[in-house]
């Protein structure tokens, strides 16, 4: 079958203390100080046989994500900019739908035939952080398209504890082939459901929220505010063609940051009373946060979901002084975060096609990354 496959050298920072678990498994936790000289290749590989736990699916659209990309840019000396977890050589892609064609001899939840999407970590369910209900936080994870071969290919073994069933979307799009294209995109939406609903407290219905950042997870996330009753989804991006995008999903408060005040442009909008949610998805963090930092609403929630580059200074007394917390919010595991994503999409309150502007053959798949890396789509998707 064919495969994108992400492979780079093995050659830690000479600063980096290399784990012994890491060594062992060639596996990074911080793939920034130890991947280097990334290449990206369509290649041939064996389609999986799913274990007992497992489910064998066809993959029908996966979308490239920025830690896809992150994982072929690198920096001068040549290392990835990805600073997370990852073991190379690897078929990359997490975000994907598809049919359910095979199943383990222990996996009873689905049937070949269902349509599914899934989760990105597998958890273990023993360990103590997992047996405290934080299984995105398990210590003995592994990640689909990171750690275990991911959806940028054309079947994918997944564990059935990970797959949600995406079949009654077949009732809300007009073909099956619209339904997975939509269904591609509920893995990016549930990062910020999972920093408004799980992380965050108290955001109710006529909220003003701000966008920091209009890329897919700024653009699916503007969406769940607008299903969720945001009074007013304001949005900061520098990219022309994404704040075409937003505009044309019908979003009207979208401005440039370069050419703006957004402080201004918040205190306007919302009559002086600041924002009540900011959610952090640029990670251009010494930027965002002395704006988020002047514009916050008694009792605001900032949920910070980039994966930044940098630390900001933060104004603590400004926190302390209008009642405003600040959420880590990371992944989106358990919780129920899926199944009402997909309610809210099978309801047509939730509906991102608009977001998708580019799709790629699988056959093309290196181009579909390269494509994403100039940070002008919605969403790329890759057809398989």
């Amino acid at each position: 079958m064919r495969s994108l496959i992400v492979d780079a050298e093995w050659d830690p920072r000479p600063d980096y203390d290399v784990s012994d678990d890491e060594r062992e498994s060639r596996t990074a936790m911080n793939a920034s100080q130890v991947w280097r000289d990334p290449e990206l290749r369509v290649v041939d590989r064996e389609r999986p046989t799913p274990d007992d736990d497992e489910v064998l699916v066809r993959v029908r659209y996966a979308g490239v994500c920025g830690s896809d990309v992150s994982m072929i840019e690198t920096d001068e000396d040549g290392y990835v900019h990805y600073s997370a977890y990852l073991g190379l050589p690897n078929v990359t892609g997490h975000e994907f739908a598809g049919e359910i064609v095979e199943t383990g001899d222990d996996a009873r939840l689905f049937e070949p035939g269902d349509l599914v999407t899934a989760e990105v970590t597998d958890y273990c369910g023993r360990c103590n952080t997992c047996r405290q209900g934080f299984h995105g936080h398990c210590v003995n994870f592994e990640q689909i398209g990171f750690t275990i071969p991911g959806a940028f290919a054309e079947y994918v073994a997944v564990p059935e504890k990970l797959c949600w069933d995406v079949s009654a979307l077949r009732e809300t799009y007009e073909t099956e082939d619209e339904a997975l294209r939509a269904a591609a995109t509920i893995e990016p939406s549930t990062i910020t459901y999972h920093g408004l609903f799980v992380r965050a407290d108290g955001i109710i219905p006529g909220d003003h929220h701000v966008y920091h950042g209009a890329g897919p997870i700024g653009l699916t996330g503007m969406n769940v505010s607008r299903a969720a009753g945001a009074g007013a989804v304001i949005a900061f991006e520098p990219s022309p063609e994404r704040r075409e995008i937003a505009r044309d999903l019908g979003y009207e408060h979208v401005y440039n940051p370069i050419e703006c005040d957004p402080v201004e442009t918040v205190t306007s909008i919302t009559d002086g009373e600041g924002a009540d949610v900011h959610v952090e998805t640029a990670g251009a963090v010494t930027q965002t946060y002395p704006v988020i930092e002047d514009t916050l609403a008694e009792d605001a929630a900032v949920v910070h979901i980039s994966n930044a580059g940098a630390d900001p200074d933060l104004a603590l007394r400004k926190y302390q002084g209008n009642g405003a917390q600040l959420y880590g919010s990371e992944g989106h595991t358990g919780h129920q975060v899926y199944p009402r994503v997909i309610r809210l999409m099978a309801a047509g309150r939730l509906d991102n096609r608009s977001i998708i502007t580019s799709t790629f053959d699988l056959a093309d798949a290196d181009d579909a990354v390269r494509q994403a890396a100039d940070r002008v789509d919605g969403k790329v998707l890759i057809e398989v």
